[in-house]
């Protein structure tokens, strides 16, 4: 019985070894097949009919295929208008002078009826004139007496009007 316990732990520990034998065996005869053509094929026992004696039947030319209609590609570059537009309208509506980070200070008139607006951004508090371009605004117009001004942003695409802040 030791002696086939033996023997079977021999033949499982060389499985691999196995295999790779058989494996190989099977590729040197399929070597040897492809080499030697006439004495690994069986017999001919039927003809191959000939492509002249009527047995296979010609193949017929395919009708031309229909034209295909032609599709306008805009549809690839535009957007859609119903998710596009109706979320940034919802974005635009909520944003303010607040959102935008901008706030009017104080309007002030100086010497040959000047006036200026001092406003404060994010990043800077500075005084403007009337046309004044800083960083993504443009000073469009100062109203003195209402103490507002008019200022378009580009990053919202939109003019913002803006109130002296307590008034």
């Amino acid at each position: 019985m030791d002696k086939l316990k033996n023997i079977g732990a021999v033949l499982w520990a060389n499985k691999e070894r196995m295999v790779l034998a058989v494996m190989v065996l099977v590729f040197g005869w399929r070597v040897y097949a492809v080499l030697n053509p006439e004495q690994s094929l069986p017999a001919m026992n039927y003809r191959l009919p000939k492509a002249d004696d009527g047995q296979i039947p010609k193949a017929a030319v395919p009708p031309a295929p229909a034209v295909r209609q032609t599709v306008s590609l805009e549809a690839a570059y535009t957007p859609n208008p119903f998710w596009a537009l109706s979320s940034q309208k919802e974005a635009r509506a909520s944003q303010g002078p607040e959102d935008a980070g901008i706030s009017l200070l104080r309007i002030q008139k100086g010497r040959g009826g000047r006036v200026r607006a001092q406003i404060r951004t994010t990043s800077s508090t500075q005084w403007f004139d009337e046309g004044a371009p800083f960083e993504s605004f443009h000073l469009l117009q100062i109203n003195p007496e209402d103490g507002t001004c008019l200022v378009q942003s580009e990053r919202l695409g939109k003019n913002i009007t803006l109130r002296i802040a307590g008034s």
